[in-house]
C-alpha cells in the first residue's frame, strides 16, 4: 500500500508498506530512504524515525518536525470495521442465539470476523467520503454474516 504526500521542505514522500510481510520502505523525491533499523531511516542525509503503520497511521519525524504520511482512522471506522468480529464473537458463541440465526463461532468465526475487520479497514483507507466508508462497513457486516451463516449450516449439514 502506497501513500504520497508532498512536502514543503523535503518535495514528494512515497510511503510504501507490504501487507503481508510488514515490509516499509520510503522515497523522498524518488530517492530511496536508506533504512538503519526497523524504525530509523535516513532521508536527505538526515536521522529520520518512522511510527506507526499503514492501519493504524504513519508520521515520519524528521529533526523534532512530524510529517503525516498515513491518516489515523477515525473512531467510527474503527467501530464499523470492529462490527462484525463483535457479532461473530457474541452470536457465534451463544447456543440459545444460534438457534434463531446459526452463525459460526470458535476459532473459525473470530478468524472470519478478524479478516473482516483487516478487509474493511483497508477499504476505508481508499476513501475520503464518509458516506462510502460507512457503506464499506455495512456491506462488509452483511458479507460476513452471511459466510459465517452458510460456515454454520455447512458444518451443521457435515456433522449431522
Amino acid at each position: 500500500m502506497k501513500s504520497y504526500v508532498t512536502h514543503p521542505t523535503y518535495g514528494n514522500i512515497v510511503y510504501d508498506e507490504n501487507f503481508w510481510s510488514g515490509k516499509k520502505s520510503i522515497f523522498v523525491n524518488g530517492n530511496f530512504a536508506k533504512r538503519l533499523t526497523k524504525k530509523d531511516f535516513i532521508v536527505d542525509g538526515k536521522s529520520a524515525i518512522l511510527k506507526g503503520n499503514f492501519l493504524t497511521g504513519a508520521t515520519l519525524q524528521i529533526e523534532g518536525e512530524t510529517i503525516v504520511l498515513c491518516e489515523k482512522p477515525k473512531i467510527y471506522e474503527f467501530i464499523l470495521a470492529l462490527l462484525p468480529f463483535i457479532f461473530i464473537l457474541t452470536w457465534g458463541n451463544s447456543p440459545t442465539l444460534c438457534l434463531i440465526f446459526p452463525v459460526i463461532g470458535g476459532a473459525i468465526g473470530g478468524a472470519l470476523g478478524a479478516l473482516a475487520f483487516f478487509t474493511s479497514l483497508i477499504l476505508m483507507k481508499k476513501t475520503k467520503s464518509p458516506l462510502y466508508k460507512i457503506i464499506i462497513g455495512a456491506v462488509t457486516f452483511i458479507v460476513t454474516v452471511l459466510i459465517a451463516f452458510i460456515l454454520a449450516i455447512a458444518f451443521v449439514l457435515i456433522l449431522y
